[in-house]
């Protein structure tokens, strides 16, 4: 069969692209940073994403892509993570609940806490137990008393996935007031929210942030607990966990989000990317982006406080999985 001259030309063109391809595949990555979030779009993780993204990108020089990649916990995004080259142009915006409690909870997952690497945390935010607005129940104890004369038709709590921390600390909550309530999981806040407040579920266990308290304001959902040390400003009428008597054991447990990366990464790509971070958090317009979804920048850490806070976090974390008595599913 003859080939025309044409035929080949395209098809030299087409074998130049191919050995090229490598290069340029490199050089885009080398311009790009994948910022991952384990979260739907419109929630408030995805907000603080979406708040330091253009910060980040100046410093590095960088144009940011972030992507919304759902679903196991969180640990399809975390999973991304560590299958993308150590270098630095790949970051995950997460929580303990996609690289510590994942791994011990979900048989799938193969990585584990020690995998990640913590440049810095985006927030720290004390939790607050939820509820539908029509739930005839006010506070911690009122619902303690109201599943309790539920008898055989128990309450029903939803969280962002098997293993997050608001699955295990809303089971802990359960064990400790000794009643019972069905778990349905989630894949991420926003659809679980529609839920609650549609009277599919019955309560849930959520961080204290803006969009949050904005719903509470509206009268789409209540707020019967808090975690914090004392009561909060957003939610002065609500009791803290430690003034119940149904539950003052439940402690008062907290959910970070940071950004992390592969621990493979090498050291020096680690202290760039700190610095980085560490400005792009101090800059006021992040601040104020932040702040306006609800959360606080807390102070900065050195690379190797952020190491040590990581450490001791996944150590508690673990303690709380054994203690609730979580299955591997």
């Amino acid at each position: 069969m003859n080939i025309s001259r044409r035929a080949l030309s395209l098809s030299g063109l087409g074998a130049a692209a191919l050995a090229a391809a490598p290069g340029l595949l490199a050089q885009t990555r080398a311009r790009q940073l994948t910022l991952l979030v384990a979260q739907p779009a419109g929630g408030v993780t995805d907000a603080f994403a979406r708040a330091v993204a253009p910060a980040l990108g100046r410093g590095l020089g960088r144009t940011v892509v972030l992507e919304n990649v759902t679903g196991a916990s969180g640990s399809i995004a975390a999973s991304r993570l560590l299958a993308a080259v150590p270098d630095g142009s790949t970051l995950l915006v997460g929580s303990p609940s996609e690289t510590v409690l994942a791994p011990l909870t979900l048989r799938a997952v193969r990585y584990r806490s020690t995998d990640f690497q913590l440049l810095s945390l985006v927030n720290d935010s004390p939790l607050a137990l939820y509820a539908r607005s029509d739930l005839p129940a006010n506070n911690l104890d009122e619902l303690v008393e109201l599943a309790r004369q539920r008898g055989g038709k128990p309450l029903s709590y939803g969280s962002t996935g098997q293993g997050s921390l608001f699955h295990l600390v809303t089971e802990t909550l359960l064990s400790a007031t000794g009643i019972q309530a069905t778990h349905v999981p989630y894949r991420g806040g926003v659809p679980l929210l529609t839920h609650l407040q549609g009277g599919t579920i019955d309560f849930t266990m959520l961080p204290v942030d803006a969009l949050l308290g904005s719903m509470v304001a509206g009268g789409r959902m209540k707020v019967l607990g808090v975690s914090s040390a004392q009561r909060l400003a957003r939610f002065p009428a609500a009791a803290t966990f430690d003034e119940s008597r149904s539950a003052p054991a439940v402690g008062r447990p907290s959910i970070w989000v940071g950004l992390l990366a592969s621990a493979a990464m090498g050291e020096s790509a680690s202290v760039r990317l700190h610095q980085v971070v560490t400005e792009a958090l101090s800059d006021a317009d992040v601040r104020k982006a932040i702040d306006a979804a609800g959360g606080a920048v807390p102070s900065p850490m050195s690379l190797a406080d952020a190491a040590r806070f990581y450490a001791a976090d996944a150590v508690k974390l673990q303690a709380l999985a054994k203690a609730a008595r979580i299955e591997p599913t």
